[in-house]
Protein backbone atom coordinates (compact mmCIF):
# COMPACT_ATOMS: atom_id res chain seq x y z
CA UNK A 1 0.00 0.00 0.00
CA UNK A 2 1.23 3.49 -0.83
CA UNK A 3 0.92 5.98 2.03
CA UNK A 4 2.18 8.92 -0.03
CA UNK A 5 2.42 9.66 -3.76
CA UNK A 6 3.98 12.83 -5.19
CA UNK A 7 3.75 13.43 -8.93
CA UNK A 8 5.84 15.95 -10.89
CA UNK A 9 6.19 18.48 -8.08
CA UNK A 10 7.58 21.84 -9.19
CA UNK A 11 8.37 24.89 -7.10
CA UNK A 12 10.03 28.18 -7.97
CA UNK A 13 11.27 30.68 -5.38
CA UNK A 14 12.13 34.01 -6.98
CA UNK A 15 14.27 33.25 -10.01
CA UNK A 16 15.40 29.86 -8.65
CA UNK A 17 13.70 26.63 -9.70
CA UNK A 18 13.83 24.72 -6.40
CA UNK A 19 11.90 21.60 -7.45
CA UNK A 20 11.99 20.38 -11.04
CA UNK A 21 9.20 17.86 -11.54
CA UNK A 22 9.98 15.44 -8.69
CA UNK A 23 7.94 12.23 -8.41
CA UNK A 24 8.20 9.54 -5.73
CA UNK A 25 6.19 7.10 -3.62
CA UNK A 26 6.33 6.27 0.09
CA UNK A 27 5.14 2.77 0.94
CA UNK A 28 3.46 1.59 4.12
CA UNK A 29 5.83 1.22 7.10
CA UNK A 30 8.76 2.48 5.01
CA UNK A 31 11.33 5.11 5.98
CA UNK A 32 12.27 7.17 2.92
CA UNK A 33 15.18 9.62 3.25
CA UNK A 34 15.45 12.79 1.17
CA UNK A 35 19.22 13.25 1.08
CA UNK A 36 21.16 16.10 -0.46
CA UNK A 37 23.28 19.20 0.16
CA UNK A 38 21.90 22.57 1.22
CA UNK A 39 19.79 24.04 -1.58
CA UNK A 40 18.95 20.67 -3.14
CA UNK A 41 15.21 21.13 -2.50
CA UNK A 42 14.68 18.41 0.10
CA UNK A 43 13.10 20.61 2.81
CA UNK A 44 10.93 22.42 0.26
CA UNK A 45 9.69 19.04 -0.94
CA UNK A 46 8.86 17.92 2.60
CA UNK A 47 7.09 21.22 3.33
CA UNK A 48 5.08 20.79 0.13
CA UNK A 49 3.90 17.39 1.35
CA UNK A 50 3.05 18.91 4.74
CA UNK A 51 1.03 21.72 3.16
CA UNK A 52 3.39 24.42 4.43
CA UNK A 53 4.50 25.25 0.87
CA UNK A 54 2.28 25.41 -2.19
CA UNK A 55 3.92 23.82 -5.27
CA UNK A 56 3.54 25.51 -8.65
CA UNK A 57 2.72 22.21 -10.34
CA UNK A 58 2.09 18.59 -9.47
CA UNK A 59 -0.16 16.38 -7.40
CA UNK A 60 0.09 14.86 -3.88
CA UNK A 61 -1.93 11.95 -2.49
CA UNK A 62 -2.09 10.61 1.08
CA UNK A 63 -3.35 7.02 1.30
CA UNK A 64 -5.22 7.38 -1.97
CA UNK A 65 -6.77 10.74 -1.08
CA UNK A 66 -5.74 13.82 -3.09
CA UNK A 67 -4.53 16.61 -0.80
CA UNK A 68 -3.06 18.84 -3.50
CA UNK A 69 -3.60 19.16 -7.24
CA UNK A 70 -2.17 22.20 -9.01
CA UNK A 71 -4.07 21.50 -12.23
CA UNK A 72 -7.46 21.82 -10.57
CA UNK A 73 -6.40 24.27 -7.85
CA UNK A 74 -7.51 21.82 -5.12
CA UNK A 75 -5.66 21.96 -1.81
CA UNK A 76 -6.30 20.60 1.68
CA UNK A 77 -4.76 22.86 4.39
CA UNK A 78 -1.83 21.58 6.43
CA UNK A 79 -3.85 21.29 9.64
CA UNK A 80 -6.35 18.96 7.94
CA UNK A 81 -3.79 16.56 6.45
CA UNK A 82 -3.18 14.84 9.79
CA UNK A 83 0.55 14.46 9.30
CA UNK A 84 3.08 14.17 12.11
CA UNK A 85 5.78 16.86 11.93
CA UNK A 86 9.16 16.89 13.69
CA UNK A 87 11.14 20.06 13.02
CA UNK A 88 14.86 20.72 13.25
CA UNK A 89 14.26 23.20 16.09
CA UNK A 90 11.84 20.79 17.89
CA UNK A 91 9.36 23.72 18.35
CA UNK A 92 8.59 22.76 21.96
CA UNK A 93 6.62 25.32 23.98
CA UNK A 94 8.79 26.38 26.91
CA UNK A 95 5.79 27.36 29.08
CA UNK A 96 4.18 23.91 28.81
CA UNK A 97 5.22 20.65 30.48
CA UNK A 98 6.25 17.57 28.54
CA UNK A 99 2.75 16.15 29.00
CA UNK A 100 1.08 19.36 27.81
CA UNK A 101 3.35 19.61 24.77
CA UNK A 102 2.52 16.07 23.68
CA UNK A 103 -1.19 16.37 24.48
CA UNK A 104 -1.66 19.63 22.55
CA UNK A 105 -2.50 18.03 19.20
CA UNK A 106 -5.07 15.72 20.77
CA UNK A 107 -6.75 18.63 22.55
CA UNK A 108 -6.99 20.51 19.26
CA UNK A 109 -8.83 17.48 17.90
CA UNK A 110 -11.21 17.58 20.91
CA UNK A 111 -10.34 14.09 22.11
CA UNK A 112 -11.85 12.96 25.46
CA UNK A 113 -9.69 13.63 28.51
CA UNK A 114 -9.39 9.95 29.39
CA UNK A 115 -8.19 9.14 25.87
CA UNK A 116 -5.66 11.99 25.99
CA UNK A 117 -4.14 10.71 29.24
CA UNK A 118 -4.04 7.16 27.95
CA UNK A 119 -2.43 7.95 24.59
CA UNK A 120 0.04 10.52 25.93
CA UNK A 121 1.05 8.20 28.75
CA UNK A 122 1.60 5.32 26.32
CA UNK A 123 3.78 7.30 23.91
CA UNK A 124 5.83 8.89 26.72
CA UNK A 125 6.56 5.46 28.22
CA UNK A 126 7.53 4.09 24.82
CA UNK A 127 10.05 6.92 24.31
CA UNK A 128 11.44 6.73 27.85
CA UNK A 129 9.85 9.99 28.97
CA UNK A 130 7.31 8.66 31.48
CA UNK A 131 9.12 10.09 34.50
CA UNK A 132 9.63 13.48 32.85
CA UNK A 133 6.04 14.38 31.97
CA UNK A 134 5.83 17.26 34.49
CA UNK A 135 9.12 18.88 33.43
CA UNK A 136 9.46 21.99 31.24
CA UNK A 137 11.65 22.37 28.13
CA UNK A 138 14.49 24.18 29.92
CA UNK A 139 14.75 21.23 32.32
CA UNK A 140 15.39 18.75 29.50
CA UNK A 141 18.53 17.79 27.61
CA UNK A 142 18.71 18.15 23.83
CA UNK A 143 18.08 14.44 23.36
CA UNK A 144 15.05 14.56 25.66
CA UNK A 145 13.62 17.57 23.82
CA UNK A 146 14.04 15.69 20.56
CA UNK A 147 12.05 12.78 21.99
CA UNK A 148 9.28 15.12 23.16
CA UNK A 149 8.98 16.49 19.61
CA UNK A 150 8.79 12.93 18.27
CA UNK A 151 6.20 11.94 20.90
CA UNK A 152 4.03 14.92 19.98
CA UNK A 153 4.11 13.84 16.31
CA UNK A 154 3.35 10.18 17.05
CA UNK A 155 0.65 10.55 19.69
CA UNK A 156 -2.31 10.78 17.28
CA UNK A 157 -1.11 7.99 14.96
CA UNK A 158 -0.50 10.06 11.80
CA UNK A 159 -0.61 8.30 8.40
CA UNK A 160 2.86 9.67 7.59
CA UNK A 161 5.59 11.09 9.83
CA UNK A 162 7.60 14.00 8.40
CA UNK A 163 11.02 14.66 9.94
CA UNK A 164 13.13 17.67 8.93
CA UNK A 165 16.76 17.15 10.07
CA UNK A 166 15.54 15.98 13.52
CA UNK A 167 19.01 15.08 14.84
CA UNK A 168 21.00 18.07 13.58
CA UNK A 169 20.91 19.93 16.91
CA UNK A 170 22.37 17.02 18.87
CA UNK A 171 26.07 16.63 19.56
CA UNK A 172 28.00 14.04 17.56
CA UNK A 173 27.98 11.26 20.16
CA UNK A 174 24.30 11.65 20.98
CA UNK A 175 23.44 11.61 17.27
CA UNK A 176 25.05 8.18 16.94
CA UNK A 177 22.84 6.82 19.73
CA UNK A 178 19.76 8.64 18.43
CA UNK A 179 20.01 7.08 14.96
CA UNK A 180 19.48 3.61 16.38
CA UNK A 181 16.55 4.31 18.69
CA UNK A 182 14.83 6.66 16.21
CA UNK A 183 14.67 3.96 13.53
CA UNK A 184 13.56 1.43 16.14
CA UNK A 185 10.73 3.66 17.39
CA UNK A 186 9.44 4.39 13.88
CA UNK A 187 9.46 0.69 13.04
CA UNK A 188 7.76 -0.26 16.31
CA UNK A 189 4.93 2.19 15.68
CA UNK A 190 4.54 0.81 12.12
CA UNK A 191 4.49 4.37 10.79
CA UNK A 192 5.82 5.37 7.39
CA UNK A 193 8.23 8.29 7.48
CA UNK A 194 9.66 10.90 5.13
CA UNK A 195 13.04 11.86 6.54
CA UNK A 196 15.04 14.93 5.42
CA UNK A 197 18.79 15.02 6.09
CA UNK A 198 22.05 16.23 4.60
CA UNK A 199 23.98 13.64 6.63
CA UNK A 200 24.73 10.61 4.46
CA UNK A 201 25.59 8.38 7.44
CA UNK A 202 22.26 9.23 9.04
CA UNK A 203 20.37 8.40 5.84
CA UNK A 204 22.24 5.11 5.36
CA UNK A 205 21.58 4.06 8.97
CA UNK A 206 17.91 5.03 9.28
CA UNK A 207 16.28 4.75 5.84
CA UNK A 208 14.90 1.76 3.97
CA UNK A 209 15.21 3.74 0.74
CA UNK A 210 16.99 6.96 -0.23
CA UNK A 211 16.29 9.70 -2.77
CA UNK A 212 19.47 11.62 -3.53
CA UNK A 213 18.57 15.18 -4.55
CA UNK A 214 20.60 17.91 -6.21
CA UNK A 215 19.35 21.22 -7.65
CA UNK A 216 15.73 20.13 -7.35
CA UNK A 217 16.15 16.84 -9.22
CA UNK A 218 16.43 13.20 -8.18
CA UNK A 219 19.95 12.00 -8.93
CA UNK A 220 19.41 8.43 -7.77
CA UNK A 221 16.85 6.35 -5.88
CA UNK A 222 17.35 3.03 -4.15
CA UNK A 223 18.22 1.07 -1.03
CA UNK A 224 21.07 2.47 1.10
CA UNK A 225 23.52 -0.26 0.07
CA UNK A 226 22.66 0.24 -3.59
CA UNK A 227 23.12 4.01 -3.40
CA UNK A 228 26.47 3.66 -1.66
CA UNK A 229 28.00 0.75 -3.55
CA UNK A 230 26.53 1.32 -7.01
CA UNK A 231 26.21 5.06 -7.76
CA UNK A 232 24.81 5.82 -11.19
CA UNK A 233 25.85 9.49 -11.40
CA UNK A 234 29.03 11.36 -10.58
CA UNK A 235 27.13 13.54 -8.12
CA UNK A 236 25.95 10.50 -6.13
CA UNK A 237 29.39 8.92 -6.23
CA UNK A 238 31.00 12.15 -4.95
CA UNK A 239 28.33 12.97 -2.38
CA UNK A 240 28.26 9.57 -0.69
CA UNK A 241 31.21 8.42 1.39
CA UNK A 242 34.81 9.63 1.55
CA UNK A 243 36.34 9.56 -1.91
CA UNK A 244 39.42 9.94 -4.03
CA UNK A 245 39.13 11.68 -7.40
CA UNK A 246 41.25 10.88 -10.44
CA UNK A 247 41.10 13.58 -13.11
CA UNK A 248 42.42 12.30 -16.45
CA UNK A 249 41.71 11.24 -19.99
CA UNK A 250 40.18 8.06 -21.39
CA UNK A 251 42.98 6.25 -23.24
CA UNK A 252 41.24 2.96 -24.00
CA UNK A 253 37.77 1.37 -23.77
CA UNK A 254 37.05 -2.36 -23.53
CA UNK A 255 33.47 -3.44 -22.94
CA UNK A 256 32.24 -1.71 -19.82
CA UNK A 257 35.80 -0.84 -18.76
CA UNK A 258 37.99 2.15 -19.51
CA UNK A 259 41.62 3.00 -18.93
CA UNK A 260 42.03 6.42 -17.35
CA UNK A 261 45.43 8.10 -17.62
CA UNK A 262 46.98 11.13 -15.97
CA UNK A 263 50.45 12.51 -15.43
CA UNK A 264 52.56 9.49 -14.51
CA UNK A 265 49.70 7.06 -13.87
CA UNK A 266 47.24 4.75 -15.65
CA UNK A 267 44.28 2.87 -14.13
CA UNK A 268 41.46 0.66 -15.36
CA UNK A 269 37.99 1.24 -13.98
CA UNK A 270 34.28 0.64 -14.51
CA UNK A 271 32.86 3.03 -17.10
CA UNK A 272 29.59 4.52 -15.80
CA UNK A 273 28.79 6.92 -18.66
CA UNK A 274 29.30 6.94 -22.40
CA UNK A 275 32.80 8.10 -23.29
CA UNK A 276 35.10 7.91 -26.28
CA UNK A 277 38.86 7.55 -26.34
CA UNK A 278 40.56 10.91 -25.79
CA UNK A 279 37.70 12.38 -23.74
CA UNK A 280 38.31 13.97 -20.36
CA UNK A 281 36.90 11.92 -17.48
CA UNK A 282 36.82 11.69 -13.69
CA UNK A 283 37.44 8.55 -11.67
CA UNK A 284 35.89 8.21 -8.20
CA UNK A 285 36.89 5.58 -5.64
CA UNK A 286 35.91 5.16 -1.99
CA UNK A 287 38.82 5.75 0.38
CA UNK A 288 38.20 2.47 2.23
CA UNK A 289 38.50 0.41 -0.97
CA UNK A 290 42.15 1.32 -1.61
CA UNK A 291 44.89 -0.81 -0.08
CA UNK A 292 48.62 -0.78 0.51
CA UNK A 293 50.37 -3.48 -1.53
CA UNK A 294 53.65 -5.35 -1.22
CA UNK A 295 54.64 -4.64 -4.80
CA UNK A 296 53.65 -3.89 -8.36
CA UNK A 297 50.59 -5.39 -10.04
CA UNK A 298 47.50 -4.56 -12.11
CA UNK A 299 46.05 -1.17 -11.15
CA UNK A 300 48.92 -0.43 -8.74
CA UNK A 301 50.48 3.00 -8.22
CA UNK A 302 53.87 3.87 -6.74
CA UNK A 303 53.27 6.94 -4.56
CA UNK A 304 55.02 8.98 -1.89
CA UNK A 305 53.56 9.28 1.62
CA UNK A 306 53.57 12.92 2.73
CA UNK A 307 51.55 12.88 5.95
CA UNK A 308 49.62 10.63 8.33
CA UNK A 309 46.74 11.79 10.55
CA UNK A 310 45.69 9.89 13.66
CA UNK A 311 41.87 9.68 13.84
CA UNK A 312 41.53 7.36 16.84
CA UNK A 313 40.04 4.26 15.25
CA UNK A 314 42.34 4.53 12.22
CA UNK A 315 45.16 6.42 10.52
CA UNK A 316 44.56 8.48 7.38
CA UNK A 317 47.48 8.70 4.95
CA UNK A 318 47.98 11.27 2.20
CA UNK A 319 49.95 10.11 -0.85
CA UNK A 320 51.31 12.17 -3.78
CA UNK A 321 52.15 11.34 -7.38
CA UNK A 322 52.81 14.48 -9.46
CA UNK A 323 49.45 16.33 -9.30
CA UNK A 324 47.51 13.26 -8.05
CA UNK A 325 46.55 13.20 -4.35
CA UNK A 326 45.15 10.06 -2.72
CA UNK A 327 43.88 9.37 0.78
CA UNK A 328 44.08 5.91 2.30
CA UNK A 329 43.11 4.41 5.67
CA UNK A 330 45.20 2.07 7.78
CA UNK A 331 45.71 0.75 11.30
CA UNK A 332 49.24 1.89 12.09
CA UNK A 333 51.55 4.84 11.65
CA UNK A 334 53.75 4.69 8.54
CA UNK A 335 57.08 6.44 8.01
CA UNK A 336 57.42 8.77 5.05
CA UNK A 337 58.58 7.10 1.87
CA UNK A 338 57.38 5.37 -1.30
CA UNK A 339 54.60 2.78 -1.22
CA UNK A 340 52.61 0.68 -3.67
CA UNK A 341 48.84 1.33 -3.62
CA UNK A 342 46.25 -1.03 -5.09
CA UNK A 343 43.17 0.54 -6.72
CA UNK A 344 40.60 -2.24 -7.41
CA UNK A 345 39.26 -1.92 -10.93
CA UNK A 346 35.66 -2.62 -9.86
CA UNK A 347 35.88 0.11 -7.21
CA UNK A 348 37.05 2.86 -9.58
CA UNK A 349 34.00 4.40 -11.25
CA UNK A 350 34.71 6.50 -14.32
CA UNK A 351 32.35 9.34 -15.24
Amino acid sequence: MRDLVAEKIEKQLGSAQVLCGISFELHQQEILALLGPSGSGKTTLLRSVAGLERPDAGKIELRGKVVFDAASGFEIPAEQRGLGLVFQSYAIWPHRTVFENVAYGLRLRHKPQTEIHQRVGDVLERLGLGLLKERYAHQLSGGQQQRVALARALVYNPPVLLLDEPLSNLDAKLREDARAWLREIIKQTETSALYVTHDQTEALAIADRILVLDAGRIQQEGAPEQIYAHPTTQFTADFMGSNNRFEGEVAEISGGRARLVGKGWSLWGALRVEKSAGAAATGVSRVERLRLSDGTGPNHLRMKLKSALYLGERWEYLFYLNDLRIRLWGEERLPEGDYWISVPETSLWIF
